[in-house]
């Protein structure tokens, strides 16, 4: 077996509107439709129907667990290739009333609402691999690999 690409991720969500506001208003994915009867919101960063799907959870759960624990650990966006795009970024969230945290050359995180940690950095063109799927042995530059 061979992955040719991620295809989405998914989160459980305790609400909707407030998850609609921080991934389409503030991150500005495209909403690109809903399921199941309108529990699971889908996004879109443009190149499939969805690269992120939100479901409103079924049950409560224990929140944000302490890093390092199994689980996942946060989702990474790429907001453009420059030092400027990434400050750019930063002040949306700031405006937005988020507070940046793990804070490295060429990103930083966030929380979306249900505490979910949320990566926005920059990757300059230089970095990026010479096509979608690496050489076999080839190595590609992790965007967080300073954290």
């Amino acid at each position: 077996m061979k992955i040719r690409a991620l295809g989405h991720v998914s989160l459980f969500v305790r609400d909707l509107e407030a998850t609609r506001r921080f991934y389409r208003d503030l991150l500005g994915l495209t909403e690109t439709g809903t399921g199941k009867d309108g529990r699971i919101v889908f996004f879109s960063a443009g190149a499939r129907h969805h690269d992120l799907s939100c479901e409103l959870a079924r049950a409560a759960g224990p929140g944000p667990q302490p890093k390092g624990v199994p689980g996942l650990y946060h989702v990474a966006f790429e907001v453009g290739e420059t030092a400027d795009d990434l400050a750019a970024a930063r002040r949306d969230v700031e405006a937005r009333g988020l507070t940046p945290f793990g804070e490295y050359a060429n990103g930083f995180c966030v929380r979306d609402p249900d505490g979910h940690e949320v990566e926005l950095y920059v990757e300059p063109p230089r970095t990026r691999p010479r096509s979608s799927i690496p050489a076999s042995g080839a190595t590609t530059t992790q965007p967080n690999a300073a954290r």
